[in-house]
């Protein structure tokens, strides 16, 4: 049996890190004993040699005479769970969930102090089989812990058919006033060894949460992408920057939807997710669980499908499904507006406009952060023209918006403090095209450089998508004059840009400052900024 004491993954993360730099790898036994949030997984009874319930995708023989049990296709997974905007004492909630096959099982998840005191509620529900084959059926368990403190370690259990087969802890969010350190990155999981790496380098620093920028799987947002790119990486039972890290067991773990979440397009070319074509599409909604402190959106994801399908579907990822598209939370001294930005959002909608102005003046955080997948301020050649949600940023600048996070361009990007008065809306108006170009003026703080001078006067927009896919414009990264684009008056708003390597953003916040250290594949800090307040 794997058992371990239980302490908070930060400093169980600290004891190995030594270990970690110097091999590269730990041991199952020794990774889960030091930093994952799973100290305990079941050893078939009578089959001690046998592999733990479901690592690595194969399941273990069943022993003679006895029944038939499921196969793990996902260990037990912390996601923040459906309330998260304010931050409040007892109000805390978290979602464990976890995916088995089709074999039928009973379980139940205690939780609390000692691990106990409390039963949650777990609900299930089948996930259709991809294209490939009727094997990759699966069923998906959500466990919904309410009630929980801020800043508080909780220890759990997960019992099945009334025997213990995991058991590990978490870490609920911290209140104003504490240091919080988050990790973010986006258009990562394909099964190459750089989104690997960035997964170990993420691990490393040690994140109380990580912050994805979209783009989470590719390249259709698939339930089978999941399980082939996402899982295996990034919850990994080893430690290494060949193999990834126990990140989504350790610590909760939030993404915005992308364009690489839609799988078709419809008969105008606009893009849709179709379960016919793809029963397991649209993984996002079924495998990811946000706060639902959102709107119904205006302009949805659309999603298409034979009635049974979409009956599936929603079963799996639940009927306020589409409050998952835009949401916020607080952490620390930081507010996280987290939005849709695909080509079928209109950001002109005055009911969107309203609930974001409603949600980020309603916040007294210190530092409020934005986070979705198209950036607006973007010199790159792949989505330059993709510049639709540029007209949020004069709400954005009246209310106070500090920094917003994208991907979508396989680079780092960071601009100079700036403001954005929009001259033409109708290019954002126009959904679902690619070119949705929005002219206007420029406001550039040249004065800021993030390390004397650490008072911005405008907003930082940071991209962050070089989390493992293939990388995008080489020959701008040692070329300033590359960046300048006349469409945008041959503003240089651009500070920073890295395109010759995968990376990831390592951020640190408190009721102070605020840094971001950009760091690469390899571990080295390609770039470093702070900015501080009063």
């Amino acid at each position: 049996m794997l058992i371990s004491t239980l302490t908070s993954p930060l400093e169980r993360l600290a004891d190995v890190r030594d270990t970690m730099l110097e091999t590269g790898r730990l041991s199952r036994r020794g990774l889960l004993q030091a930093a994952g949030g799973i100290t305990f997984l079941a050893i078939a009874p009578g089959a001690a040699a046998k592999t733990p319930l479901g690592l690595d995708g194969e399941p273990f023989d069943s022993f003679a005479g006895a029944p038939a049990r499921p196969v793990f296709t996902a260990l037990p997974y912390l996601q923040p769970g459906p309330t998260g905007h304010r931050l409040v004492d007892g109000e805390e909630s978290l979602v464990i969930a976890w995916q088995t096959d089709v074999v039928p099982a009973r379980f139940e998840l205690t939780y609390g102090p000692n691990g106990t005191e409390h039963r949650a509620t777990i609900e299930q529900a089948p996930r259709g089989a991809g294209i490939h084959r009727a094997s990759e059926r699966r069923t998906n368990y959500v466990a919904r812990l309410q009630g929980l403190n801020l800043h508080s370690r909780y220890k759990y259990r997960v019992d099945m058919n009334g025997e213990r087969v995991v058991e590990g802890y978490f870490t609920t969010r911290k209140p104003r006033g504490e240091k919080v350190r988050f990790v973010s990155f986006g258009d990562n999981s394909h099964g190459d060894m750089s989104d690997r790496a960035i997964a170990y380098q993420a691990f490393r620093a040690r994140p109380d949460f990580v912050m994805n920028t979209g783009d989470t799987v590719y390249d259709s947002g698939l339930d089978n992408e999941y399980s082939r790119y996402f899982f295996p990486i990034y919850n990994a039972d080893e430690a290494g920057p060949r193999i990834g890290a126990p990140l989504l067991r350790a610590v909760p773990f939030y993404t915005v939807l992308a364009n690489h979440d839609l799988t078709s397009r419809d008969a105008k070319g606009h893009p849709i997710s179709d379960l016919d074509k793809y029963p397991d599409a649209c993984g996002y909604f079924t495998n990811m669980h946000p706060p639902l402190n959102g709107p119904d959106p205006s302009h949805p994801m659309p999603i298409v499908g034979a009635t049974d399908r979409l009956a599936e579907f929603t079963a799996a990822a639940g009927t306020q499904h589409l409050r998952k598209s835009n949401y916020s939370f607080d952490y620390g001294d930081g507010h996280f507006l987290c939005l849709d930005s695909n080509v079928y959002v209109d950001p002109t909608d005055p009911a969107l406009q309203k609930w974001i102005a409603d949600d980020l003046s309603g916040s007294s955080a210190v530092w409020k952060i934005v986070v979705y997948h198209h950036p607006a301020f973007n010199v790159g050649n792949e989505h330059y023209d993709e510049q639709h949600m540029r007209v949020l940023s004069p709400i954005f600048e009246k209310c106070g918006v500090d920094v917003v996070l994208s991907g979508h361009e396989h680079t780092y990007q960071r601009t100079r403090p700036l403001r954005f008065a929009p001259r033409d809306e109708s290019g954002a108006k126009a959904v679902g095209e690619g070119t949705r170009y929005v002219p206007g003026s420029f406001t550039v703080d040249r004065r800021f450089d993030g390390q004397a001078a650490t008072k911005p006067d405008g907003i930082l927009y940071i991209t962050t998508g070089a989390g493992g896919k293939s990388l995008y414009d080489p020959e701008m990264n040692d070329d300033p004059t590359r960046r300048l684009h006349p469409e945008d008056g041959n503003v240089e708003y651009i500070a920073a840009m890295v395109t010759d390597r995968h990376s990831l953003s390592v951020i640190d916040m408190d009721s102070r400052s605020f840094i971001l250290r950009q760091i690469d594949e390899w571990g080295q800090q390609i770039d470093r900024v702070e900015l501080r307040k009063g």
